[in-house]
């Protein structure tokens, strides 16, 4: 499998998305077809067609966002930067009390990094534990953003009162989008871009900002060629200003109890460290908790998701990821990266919520999963 992949990513027109350690996503164009089929037949790999013209399926995502027009902000369309950050905005209008506009960063194109800070009033003397949760750092990604802000919404609005009862229980703070720039990008120009938008010295764009993180930097999953279309990992760690300047927001952050990553796709539950099958010193807890949360999600859709894993047991080994840096620079007791469930980038919109309540269960399962073993 790797042998091929290292194949087709020689050629310019060749996408490859990795899902496991047997199986891999390929988009190709036309003209590569024939060889792309040789390929994999001297390989004695199976092919499936999954889209015959995935520019259709593109096109199709796009009359969805027309409806948010005459809706305003909703979870049956996907949304651009502004209106993020506006429905974030109108969140900290709408409940000044206990939300918080937070900036946690800059980037490239001059954006900020922007995220809503949730912490009801707690008993006096009591400082509660912060709950960070951060999405969208790989800009294709699109479902993970629109996942968060659910999220949010469920936070400030249901009245479950396992809902109200987990808002109250952590001081949140809440990034749907860590990669604004090229969120925008794959939003408005290409939907398979993944990387920042910094410039690099060769004229090539973007680094992996899940790449740039300064722990075992540059080791495995990366590549040094900055015009690599996914992987390259920049031109040392934190070198992108988005990964440098939230690490520096991070790093101010006391009291820090979960760190949670959202991506898609893989239906896959991981835990730190992603370059290694060696464990860290609570891996028992971080299993407990994760198989608690997995738990609570798995009576609302179709299949399980798998895991708790590392990376490297559950698919392949990466290095320089925001999760293993905060583990590894704060000691941070959970920290969980979730891919999202899914067999493509391409989440129909009108299932949003499908995901949402999904993943509301899921947080809530870390959350008892964490109170049960004392956590908090």
């Amino acid at each position: 499998m790797e042998h091929l992949i290292k194949k087709l990513l020689e050629k310019d027109e060749t996408l490859v998305y990795t899902n496991d350690k047997t199986s891999a996503q390929v988009i190709v164009a036309p003209e590569l077809e024939s060889i792309f089929l040789e390929l994999t037949r001297k390989a004695q790999m199976n092919t499936t067609v999954l889209y015959n013209d995935i520019s259709e399926v593109i096109r199709s995502e796009k009359p969805q966002n027309t409806r948010k027009n005459r809706k305003g902000f909703s979870w049956d369309a996907y949304y651009d930067v502004d209106d993020i950050y506006a429905y974030l905005s109108n969140v900290s209008r709408t409940y000044p009390q206990w939300t918080e506009l937070i900036v946690g960063g800059k980037t490239y194109e001059g954006r900020q990094i922007r995220g809503i800070r949730i912490n009801t009033p707690a008993k006096e003397g009591v400082e509660k534990p912060v709950f960070f949760i951060e999405s969208g750092i790989h800009a294709r990604e699109w479902i993970a953003p629109a996942t968060t802000t659910y999220f949010i919404n469920q936070l400030l609005t249901s009245s479950n009162r396992n809902i109200t009862r987990l808002r109250d229980q952590f001081d949140w703070r809440i990034f749907p989008t860590v990669n604004p720039d090229g969120y925008h990008y794959s939003y408005v120009f290409d939907r398979y871009w993944r990387k920042t938008r910094s410039i690099s010295y060769n004229g090539c764009i973007g680094a992996d900002p899940n790449r740039n993180w300064d722990y075992n930097w540059g080791q495995y999953s990366t590549s040094t060629n900055p015009c690599d279309y996914q992987l390259y990992a920049g031109s040392r760690p934190f070198s992108e200003i988005e990964t440098r300047t939230l690490s520096s927001y991070i790093s101010d952050i006391d009291n820090l109890l979960f760190y949670v990553a959202f991506h898609s796709y893989a239906s896959l539950l991981l835990i730190p460290y992603s370059d290694s099958t060696e464990h860290v010193h609570n891996y028992e807890d971080l299993i407990e908790v994760g198989k608690t949360s997995l738990d609570y999600g798995s009576g609302l859709n179709k299949g399980r998701y798998k895991g708790p894993a590392t990376a490297a047991e559950a698919i392949y080994k990466v290095s320089g990821g925001s999760m293993d840096w905060v583990r590894y620079a704060f000691n941070t007791p959970l920290v969980y990266t979730y891919e999202l469930r899914g067999s493509s980038f391409h989440w129909p919109a009108e299932k949003i919520p499908e995901q949402g309540d999904e993943v509301t269960q899921m947080i809530l399962g870390l959350a008892d999963g964490a109170k049960n073993l004392g956590y908090y």
